[in-house]
């Protein structure tokens, strides 16, 4: 078994040691950051336990060695929590980087699969134009136009044919009165 060395307090022990440690420790460090501006956290995603953070009163500062370790053993406590919070939320960016990945591919395979079809549906349009096939109803324009015009001419033909009738029964009809007045 190992023993760790400790020096006893007898031998660390001294009156100055004593006096420098009653006093207020002067912690005024120069810094050309704002007190308020750089080192503010969120609590975005940290555990409740985490977000916890309690100041530090000057009571508990000054107080001596055993506080000191109290102190540094509360901070060891919420430096574990914070390091446990770092490693949630780094597994979290992981998986959400994942994601994010899969989604890509997902979408270029989707944008590959929308251009094919765009060429799909314009090789479609060219053999029904180049067939002279309506899009909307699938029957031939051609046809339809025929048809279309054929019924026209027909129409025009039959009005025009009754209209040579009647102009017939009307000199039939004045003939054969012409014929009735001769006789």
């Amino acid at each position: 078994e190992t023993q760790m060395a400790f020096p006893s307090k007898k031998q660390c022990v001294s009156k100055a040691a004593d006096l420098d440690f009653s006093k207020d420790p002067n912690f005024n460090f120069s810094s050309n950051v704002p007190a308020d501006g750089v080192f503010k956290a969120t609590n975005q995603g940290l555990p409740k336990s985490a977000k916890k953070v309690e100041p530090l009163s000057k009571k508990t500062a000054t107080r001596g060695p055993l506080n000191r370790y109290k102190l540094e053993a509360e901070l060891k406590t919420k430096n574990q929590l914070l390091e446990t919070a770092k490693q949630q939320l780094h597994s979290r960016l992981t998986g959400a980087q994942g994601t994010i990945k899969e989604l890509k591919e997902e979408n270029e395979g989707l944008a590959q699969e929308v251009e094919k079809l765009k060429k799909f549906q314009e090789t479609c349009m060219m053999i029904l134009e180049s067939r002279n096939i309506d899009p909307v109803t699938g029957s031939n324009i051609l046809e339809e136009e025929e048809k279309f015009f054929f019924q026209k001419q027909t129409t025009l033909l039959t009005e025009k044919l009754i209209e040579e009738l009647r102009l017939f029964n009307q000199t039939a009809a004045k003939e054969k009165e012409v014929l009735q007045v001769r006789l």
